[in-house]
């Protein structure tokens, strides 16, 4: 029986390898790609095409009038949000304390959000700078942050990329327009 075992034994240890190197190349067969991420504009339609505009509209099924025109002059009017205010506060110029009130209405006829950059413009000294406000306001908070949450926070929603010259833009949009697509 020793003799027999002591026979086999290399054979066995052969077939084990054999198996091995055999399982090692089928699984190193190369697997196909996985599907691209979908990137509105990019790998997908863009649902956005207007920019702010196409998020910040009226959703009666939720009973919210997201629209800038309707949330700056409720800020003119009453005030901006606590919750809110903190986040702009904490990215406001040095020595500037916001007051908590939007001093501006903005028509549905603007063109959002290049009015905004009137006074919100990168050299300005008296209100921060829109590129820093809105990346506070829509992508910090996590799960608690209804951009993340609603739209899935894409960059793409606002940042729109020709594909001919590789530049990036912001694109501006009408209240009206969104409203009649």
């Amino acid at each position: 029986m020793l003799k027999y075992f002591k026979k086999t034994l290399p054979v066995l240890f052969c077939l084990i390898i054999a198996v091995a190197i055999i399982f090692k190349a089928v699984s190193d067969e190369p697997k196909a790609a996985p599907e691209p991420r979908k990137i509105p504009g990019i790998t997908d339609v863009d649902s956005m095409a207007h920019g702010c505009v196409s998020c910040h509209k009226n959703y009666p099924e939720m009973k919210f009038d997201g629209r800038l025109s309707t949330i700056l002059a409720e800020w003119k009017e009453n005030g901006v949000p606590p919750e809110l205010l903190a986040k702009a506060q904490s990215i406001a110029p040095d020595g500037i304390t916001l007051k908590g009130k939007h001093p501006f209405k903005v028509s549905p006829e603007d063109n959002i959000p290049q009015v905004c950059n009137k006074c919100h413009g990168k050299s300005m000294k008296t209100a921060f700078p829109m590129p820093d406000l809105l990346h506070v306001i829509h992508l910090s908070g996590g799960k608690d942050n209804h951009f993340i949450m609603m739209f899935n926070g894409d960059c793409t929603h606002c940042h729109k990329m020709d594909f001919k010259t590789g530049k990036w833009s912001i694109v501006n949009g009408k209240e009206s327009e969104e409203e009649n697509k």
